[in-house]
């Protein structure tokens, strides 16, 4: 079972530390949900607990029917940790979340976000 922690400062959500030894000390981390600006739908990442600043994370945008899914990737990106995954429009009406990849580890925002892009 995950356990989360909201960041205060960053608006990211982090996983509990996995259960194997970790080389790199790090956690990925990823907002509460899937936000809008712009006419785009954007998910924020990050790395915390290590001194890499910048490195680059996989991010997939995945949208369902309802909030409980299931969920399908409709687009796929890359960010920078510390800042966002950016998706166009066209992806129309429906509840999304972002899913992050990086080295071994998998985080999801833990709340679905209803958009019509």
């Amino acid at each position: 079972m995950l356990v989360a922690t909201a960041t205060a400062a960053a608006g990211l959500v982090v996983g509990t530390p996995a259960a194997h030894a970790s080389t790199t000390a790090c956690d990925l981390v990823t907002a509460k949900s899937v936000g809008y600006s712009a006419l785009m739908l954007y998910v924020a990442v990050g790395l915390e607990g290590c001194s890499n600043s910048v490195t680059e994370v996989r991010v997939e945008l995945q949208k369902g029917s309802s909030a409980t899914g299931p969920f399908t990737t409709v687009a796929e990106t890359y960010a920078y940790s510390g800042g966002g995954a950016w998706f166009d429009e066209g992806t129309g009406c429906g509840y999304y979340v972002g899913v992050a990849h990086w080295q071994d580890q998998t985080e999801t925002t833990p709340t679905p976000a209803y958009y019509c892009n």
